[in-house]
């Protein structure tokens, strides 16, 4: 197929594949665009593209050969927008982008650097990003599926409770059985018991959840919060996993001034459980990739917020204090 691509591609067939995706949007889009750039940051089986329309308006293309999350992504970015939350406007969608054969997404590029890159970021930042996401969770959802777009109408997969999304979602208890056996944590049992009890046992109001809330989908202009972008792994679920997801990557002070700001109550003792649960699923899938460093970081992480949740002194729920997480940056992988 002339527009098929992987990551595996050299310049040259990017190129190819960039003059196909122009030919075949210009048949479909009411504008017309330039010709589409591919941009650095990719997926495993996706793709993004740039492009600047004939009236000056920045676009991103996104194509895919995995799991097609774009309607959910469509949905997400209509709430959002209601919610009044600066997120892309989504221009077309296509399951079979006609002349190419995959699902295809065009949205409007929102000006900005993630906040990992933004220079020396003003600590008030972070309490923007917890009023975004104040709003961001103010799109209510019915808890009755459960799963990547399962609050979709047209989701054929999805889990009946919080806890079996998650065991799947993050494979636990087995991630941190897997860092047991590999001496990431030896002693690590009881507290995977913890995890796992706690889990279950939780009551929330269920919300939309961007699930992949973290400083590189959290744009930064001029010095102000712009937007916060790919919403591909979102769910229903408690407000505090979002939280929890961007504790993993931020200092103890910038993570202070999210829940100052966040407008709601949450239960701080799930951040930390969320955390772990999530910091173990990356400890272990980094060790599998042979990359030490991030494994290492993220099972300390993993370590660190269950010491949090066994503190006798620990802060009550619902109570907005300090998270305690050791400082410095953690790049997502």
């Amino acid at each position: 197929m002339p527009g098929s691509y992987d990551n595996s591609h050299s310049p040259q067939d990017t190129l190819v594949c960039a003059r196909f995706l122009r030919k075949a949007l210009i048949e479909v889009l009411p504008t017309p665009i330039g010709l589409p750039v591919a941009l650095e940051r990719q997926g495993h089986r996706s793709i993004a593209f740039r492009a600047h329309q004939v009236d000056g308006v920045k676009v991103v293309i996104k194509l895919t050969r995995g799991r097609n999350s774009y309607p959910a992504e469509q949905w997400v970015h209509h709430e959002y927008a209601r919610a009044q939350v600066p997120v892309p406007q989504v221009l077309y969608y296509s399951a079979s982008l006609p002349g190419i054969g995959c699902p295809c997404l065009v949205m409007t590029m929102i000006d900005g650097v993630p906040l990992f890159d933004a220079d020396t970021p003003n600590i008030g930042l972070y309490g923007e990003v917890g009023e975004m996401l104040g709003k961001m969770h103010t799109v209510a959802l019915p808890a009755a599926r459960f799963g990547l777009g399962a609050f979709l109408p047209s989701a054929t997969e999805w889990y009946h409770s919080w806890p079996a999304f998650v065991t799947a979602q993050h494979a636990h208890p087995t991630s941190g059985e897997y860092l047991r056996r590999h001496g990431l944590w030896p002693d690590c049992a009881e507290d995977l018991t913890l995890l796992s009890a706690k889990n279950s046992a939780h009551h929330f109001r269920c919300v939309l959840n961007h699930g992949d809330f973290g400083p590189d989908h959290i744009l930064v202009r001029a010095g102000q919060i712009a937007g916060v972008i790919d919403p591909g792994e979102c769910f229903a679920g408690p407000p505090e996993y979002d939280l929890a997801h961007i504790a993993l990557y931020i200092s103890e002070c910038q993570l202070r001034q999210v829940l100052n700001r966040y407008p709601g109550q949450l239960d701080l003792e799930m951040v930390h459980v969320y955390a772990a649960v999530i910091a173990l699923h990356k400890a272990g899938r980094a060790h599998r990739e042979s990359n030490a460093v991030r494994a290492n970081s993220f099972a300390v992480i993993a370590r660190h917020h269950c010491l949090l949740i066994n503190q006798q002194d620990a802060p009550t729920p619902s109570t907005k204090l300090s998270c305690g997480l050791p400082s410095g940056r953690y790049t997502e992988i």
